[in-house]
């Protein structure tokens, strides 16, 4: 038997879980899995996806056909499960046969029970029980797990700090591209926050700030920021930590009129200075197709305006307008 296919991406899929049946069910594919559940796969996107040499090239993996491409009758003659637990499939125009990797399979998989998939999300405030945590900056570092071990706090919590770093120049930018590209903004690739004589924002003077979080002003401001502490020789200047998405479900729980209009009412944000002028337009909670929160725009003293046809529509409505 032939190896396992690669798949259509340059991601990794371990193969945690064995196809146990194929079949064909109006027109979709069928997958057992070894843990009981079912998944459907779509004719047309197995196909579009086939990881052959004349569907996706084997070095770039994109795609060399077009959807046209494809007749409108498409459909799967054919399933099984061949010897190296891959699903091979016989297409019915040209006998076409395409192997899918078992992984790739369950990665993209539609599965019939609805089971979501389980958030290690972890909504925290002062008073819980779990906190973010901090790491050993040098160790985690030099150890592949230790590092993987910071991601998924990052991921989890939000926040995860590394104490004990050393204060030197190229350190930032070392422990951000292990995680992945920097993005610039108009206050640079990298910046240092000081006081300034002239500052053209309120993070340049000596006042607080108010909880927040950076560039609502951009088309798609949510990602990381990363802070690094050099060296402070002043009082005061303690960094609080808010979590902005156990606000927005604290908000849903108590305040449902509320969270429906933070997720609605959009709001233009504009980031002005002498040279520059950033602005961009979205709603305070981003909530994505299954009702999570997936993302917050939120800086009080950069927000200017609501788009007036919006807040008319939901007073016509009956609902009261959030402030």
């Amino acid at each position: 038997m032939p190896p396992l296919p690669w798949a259509p991406d340059f991601d990794h899929h371990p193969v945690a879980h064995t196809i146990t049946s194929a079949e064909i069910v109006a027109g979709h594919v069928q997958l057992g899995w070894s843990d009981g559940r079912s998944s459907s796969h779509h004719a047309l996107l197995l196909r579009e996806n086939s990881p052959d040499k004349a569907t996706v090239h084997p070095l770039s993996r994109e795609m060399l056909i077009s959807p046209l491409d494809l007749p409108a009758d498409l459909r799967a003659e054919s399933v099984l499960v061949d010897g190296d637990g891959a699903l091979a499939v016989t297409w019915s125009h040209g006998g076409h046969i395409s192997r899918y990797h078992p992984g790739w399979l369950r990665t993209h998989a539609w599965f019939d029970d609805a089971a979501p998939a389980g958030s290690t999300r972890v909504l925290w405030n002062a008073a819980s029980q779990a906190e973010p945590p901090s790491f050993d900056g040098p160790q985690v570092l030099a150890d592949p797990t230790l590092l993987l071990q910071w991601l998924e706090a990052l991921r989890d919590f939000g926040v995860a700090r590394l104490r004990g770093l050393q204060s030197r120049d190229g350190l930032l930018e070392q422990v951000v591209t292990r995680i992945g590209s920097v993005r610039e903004s108009n206050f640079g690739r990298m910046y240092t926050l000081e006081i300034k004589d002239d500052p053209d924002s309120n993070a340049y003077t000596a006042g607080a700030l108010l909880q927040h979080m950076d560039l609502p002003t951009r088309e798609s401001p949510h990602g990381l920021q990363f802070l690094l502490c050099r060296e402070n020789t002043t009082t005061g200047g303690e960094g609080v930590y808010v979590d902005a998405l156990r606000i927005a479900e604290d908000l849903r729980r108590e305040e449902p009129g509320m969270f429906d209009t933070l997720c609605s009412v959009v709001w233009e944000f504009n980031n002005r200075s002498k040279t520059s002028s950033f602005r961009a337009c979205g709603t305070i909670f981003e909530v994505d197709a299954t009702g999570q929160v997936g993302g917050v725009r939120f800086t009080a003293w950069l927000r200017i305006r609501t788009l007036k046809r919006q807040l008319r529509k939901q007073e016509r409505a009956g609902a009261e307008p959030g402030h």
